[in-house]
Parts: C-alpha cells; structure tokens; sequence
C-alpha cells in the first residue's frame, strides 16, 4: 500500500471513483441521491470536484495504488471558498447534480456548517470526507489517510474534526482518537449525524 501521497491532476479520476464506490450507501448520499440507479454516476461526477477542492484548499491524499482518498481542509479555511469552488468545477453542480440533489444537498451542509461553527474551536484541522474502495477496506488504507495529519495536529496542538453519517465508523475513528461530540438528526431534513472531535494527543 505505502504511505499516503497527494492526489495528483492525473489521479482525480481514479481516486473519486474510488469514494463513489465507498459512499454508494452512505447516509448523506442516499439522502442526497436518493435514485440508487441514478447515484453512481452523480457521486462520481461530485466526488471530482470534491477531490479537486481538496487539492486547491487543503490536502487531498491518496495512496500509491488509489485505493482510497482523504479530503482535509486546513486551519483557517475549514468554509468553503468560493473561488476554490469555481476552480474545481463545484460551482456547476446544480445542474451536473441536478436541483433537487442540490438543494438537499445545500440544505443538510448549511446544517452542518452551523454545528461546527457551534463545536469546534478554531483553529482545527477538518477531515471533510475518507473513502475507501469497498475491496481494499479493513486493510488499513483509511488509516494511513489519515496519518500525516492527524501527526501534524498534534504537533500544532491542534483538534481535528469530522462528520459521519455511520454509526459503524465510530468505532473505527474512535481507534485514532476521535469522540462524538453530538449525535443530532437536522431540524428540516437529513441523516441521522455524529459529529466528532479528536484533541491533540
């Protein structure tokens, strides 16, 4: 496997399909998506412009052989920039994801938003999405994502955060330090949704 590695322009594609796969049957994106025939391909085409936000805003990370990928969002730039979404092709999603994907889509992220400005003490690192190709899980890819940046926080003394619509990730994120820090459903529509923070070690 290796150790991570920034995802490159010529890995975008390989490294988003990779997450489409990990995301089919994630809370936020049955919500989001909610046609199963219809959600493979939208996930891919969001996933690209996710990972290219990632590589303009923050870090995106992936390993040799794509299995996988981690979307951090560093200090002080945990909001969404405009102009970096405009450079990765975000700003064309209402109509790449169609409206009614995207204000589903617009309505649970400003929920979002509103509990990590609640939550988290800035500065903090934001682990905005880890997907993993379902074949190469449990093999510790999701762990090495998140390696590097978790050491940086903690040599920053800095928390680091994350949102998960699993109830079967806690545990797992649990292993590297992360706890819920509020278990909420939105007050108008979305999943079912743990927030989580992990201190500095």
């Amino acid at each position: 496997m290796g150790d991570a590695v920034p995802v490159g322009e010529a890995d975008v594609a390989a490294t988003a399909a990779a997450a489409a796969r990990a995301f089919d049957d994630d809370g936020m994106f049955t919500f989001v998506f909610p046609d199963p025939s219809a959600r493979p391909a939208k996930l891919d085409r969001f996933f690209r412009g996710a990972v290219r936000y990632g590589r303009l805003a923050g870090r995106a990370l992936t390993t040799p052989g794509r299995e996988g990928v981690a979307i951090w969002l560093p200090p002080g730039s945990t909001s969404m920039s405009v102009g970096a979404m405009a450079r990765a092709g975000m700003l064309a999603f209402p109509v790449t994801l169609g409206p009614g994907a995207f204000r589903r889509f617009t309505a649970y992220t400003s929920w979002l938003d509103g509990q990590r400005r609640a939550l988290v003490p800035d500065p903090h690192w934001f682990l905005l999405a880890l997907g993993v190709d379902p074949v190469c899980q449990r093999r510790g890819v999701g762990t090495t994502l998140m390696a590097s940046t978790l050491a940086d926080a903690d040599r920053r003394d800095l928390p680091a955060y994350l949102e998960t619509t699993s109830e079967g990730n806690l545990a797992y994120y649990a292993r590297v330090g992360f706890a819920v820090v509020r278990d909420a459903v939105p007050d108008t529509a979305g999943p079912r949704t743990w927030l989580m923070l992990r201190e500095p070690a």
